[in-house]
């Protein structure tokens, strides 16, 4: 079976390296431009550096357009074909991307051919059995891009996604076969040459640095909502009121390992939304100062559940999030610094947490590698005095977490503090290699350890064995093929310390990754 996958792998990287363009300029922001910040993706991406609507602005220097792959592909534009062949690069794909179906209609097409092969060794720190396990996972996504005029749009995108050779437990995220992954309509409620914009339907969402609001591209299927946004956007200010629903996916019906709670009103149906979760918000950003962005936004999330809190308690849960965000570069310099609050109800208990989270760095400009040396550090607050009717563990709603603390997943954003140091420099041109390395601390001992999903996964109710949780180190090294394809190789190595090696299992734990990716 292994073998199989394997060798499909390889005929396809084979077929996809071959018809793959070296075309790599930019394009003009997009027709339906959102006010949804763009992120680094956690692993290769065939989209370079990209401004707060997810689309680079052309620069002087680039004197011709060309295909832009971006993390959200809604919002690509490739509008540029409408101009003399001699003002863009021409790629082997220019006659899918912008058909005009009539004077008024126009149809772009596009997809994605993901494979990536893991290795696990003593993850949950040996917990698990067999403690190695070497497996593939691959998707495929086809998109289809509806147009009329810049008033309305319709995108619709399917996906299939897969693991082979397995031995442990499937995560949640890892398989969904031949499913909608996205489908929505865009209207300009007040014509095309006013930028506010409805959509409804199921679609990616992207906010910030992704601390609180990612797509979790890293998960196989990737995560969607299913609901209605308004969107305002403007060269100066841009802002979001949305109201969603989180679309769940189970490999068997009324099954899942990790919290059986879970499926209660889901209404038993495979790739639906919660019955009973709301989540919605306000998301604003300002870039009127030059290469800066200020966030500001409010968060409310709803779920008339049985998910069980810190405190050991289960049942309703009502918490609102208020939280910004400062961004930008100066020089040589650049830094992201992002902080919030919480507060509400899990079933009786207060809720009161908080969150910081930053990253900064020096770039070496002037150096043929292009070297950056950069620091970082996370927190969000625990629960100190558990049963004592407040809950001050932060709810790390839906974030990007793999980006920020750690590739192993170990760590998620709930009772933790972590400061991280980081260098990356390019060996050659189009090939970046990265170093990072983080210690985690719990903020309270009483408090569990929990993974990225957001799971508690290690907990000493005396709180005797301390907050040192131990080290991660992460190395990556990320080749951009062409403008179409990227490769990524990784490895990550854990070594626990005292709260692990006095609370459980507590060997160190490794993951070698090794992924390619090929967009149209």
């Amino acid at each position: 079976m292994y073998r199989r996958h394997t060798t499909v792998l390889l005929v396809s990287i084979s077929v996809v390296s071959f018809i793959g363009s070296s075309t790599n300029a930019q394009t003009s922001p997009p027709e339906f431009a959102t006010s949804q910040p763009a992120a680094s993706e956690e692993g290769p991406t065939t989209s370079g550096p990209a401004d707060s609507h997810d689309s680079p602005t052309a620069s002087p220097s680039v004197p011709k357009a060309g295909p832009k792959y971006l993390l959200l592909r809604y919002n690509e534009d490739f509008s540029y074909l409408d101009g003399e062949p001699d003002t863009y690069n021409s790629d082997i794909f220019d006659p899918i991307k912008n058909i005009h179906l009539d004077d008024d209609w126009r149809l772009r097409l596009g997809g994605e051919i993901r494979f990536r092969m893991e290795s696990e060794t003593n993850r949950n720190f040996g917990a698990r059995d067999p403690t190695n396990d070497t497996f593939l996972l691959y998707r495929e996504l086809l998109h289809a891009d509806f147009h009329y005029r810049n008033t309305f749009r319709i995108f619709v995108e399917g996906i299939d996604a897969r693991v082979a050779d397995r031995n442990l437990p499937q995560i949640p995220g890892m398989e969904n076969t031949f499913d909608v992954h996205q489908a929505f309509a865009d209207i300009r409620l007040l014509g095309e040459q006013t930028p506010l914009t409805l959509r409804i339907g199921r679609q990616e969402m992207i906010y910030g640095k992704e601390r609180v609001i990612g797509k979790l591209d890293w998960m196989n299927e990737g995560r969607r909502f299913d609901g209605a946004k308004l969107m305002y956007a403007s060269p100066k200010f841009d802002i979001d009121f949305f109201w969603v629903k989180p679309v769940f996916f189970m490999n068997k019906p009324f099954s899942n390992p990790w919290n059986t709670h879970i499926n209660e009103g889901m209404n038993h149906k495979i790739d639906h939304w919660r019955e009973e979760q709301n989540f919605y918000g306000i998301y604003s950003s300002y870039k009127g100062i030059n290469d800066q962005v200020i966030d500001l936004y409010f968060l409310g999330f709803n779920d008339r559940g049985f998910f069980t809190n810190a405190n050991g308690r289960y049942g309703d849960l009502n918490v609102y999030t208020i939280g910004s965000r400062f961004a930008g570069t100066a020089g040589n310099f650049d830094y992201d610094i992002e902080g919030g609050g919480q507060w509400g109800k899990w079933d009786g208990d207060e809720v009161h947490a908080w969150m910081f989270g930053s990253d900064a760095g020096y770039t070496f400009k002037n150096v043929s590698t292009t070297p950056r040396i950069g620091v970082g550090f996370d927190f969000a607050t625990g629960d100190d005095t558990p049963r004592d009717g407040s809950h001050d563990t932060w709810n790390q709603l839906y974030p990007t977490g793999h980006a920020f603390l750690g590739y192993m997943d170990d760590v998620a954003r709930a009772n933790i503090i972590s400061p991280n140091v980081n260098f990356s420099f390019k060996p050659v041109k189009d090939v970046t290699a990265k170093l990072t390395w983080y210690h985690f601390w719990l903020d309270s001992n009483l408090d569990a350890l929990y993974n990225a999903g957001g799971v508690p996964i290690r907990r000493n109710v005396t709180g005797s064995s301390g907050n040192d949780v131990g080290d991660e180190l992460d190395a990556t090294v990320t080749w951009q093929i062409d403008v179409h394809s990227a490769l990524l190789v990784g490895w990550s190595h854990f070594w626990p310390s005292n709260f692990v090696n006095s609370s459980g299992f507590s060997r160190d734990s490794d993951y070698v990754y090794l992924q390619y990716q090929f967009r149209f």
